[in-house]
């Protein structure tokens, strides 16, 4: 009907990709509050219904999509910034819990970045997320 008036219509499917217009919402990213407004929905939207998590695990979860959302909006080239820049980083997170000392990919991104610009938001954010966990692996 709206299509008779002129009206383009568009689709957002998220059970069949093939058949959807598609959103990044990186592309509207421009400071470090959309920045906090993206993590905010994100996390909101992926909890599960009635679920509400234990509040140190949903920070701890805040500050590393925040860490990286930031690190992926500042230093990633455009045609990187989108989710599934996001899906390899978290993939990339290997841990080892009998080695205290290392370090994966990611952790080595944000010590090159931190040896660059050592204020960067999105280190700053990282280095919270990290602390945090070492807080859980200590108890």
């Amino acid at each position: 009907m709206l299509q008779k008036f002129g009206y383009r219509i568009r689709f957002l499917n998220t059970i069949n990709m093939k058949k959807s217009m598609h959103y990044n919402p990186f592309a509207y990213i421009h400071s470090e509050k959309d920045i906090l407004k993206l993590v905010t929905t994100l996390i909101a939207n992926t909890k599960g219904e009635g679920k509400g998590g234990d509040d140190f695990w949903v920070k701890a979860e805040t500050l590393l999509f925040t860490a990286l959302i930031g690190y992926i909006h500042y230093e990633a080239p455009t045609e990187e910034q989108n989710f599934s820049t996001l899906l390899e980083m978290i993939n990339a997170m290997e841990v080892r819990e009998d080695d205290e000392e290392f370090e994966n990919p990611v952790d080595l991104m944000f010590k090159e970045l931190e040896s660059r610009q050592p204020g960067h938001f999105a280190v700053r954010q990282y280095k919270k997320y990290k602390l945090a966990a070492g807080d859980v692996c200590s108890k």
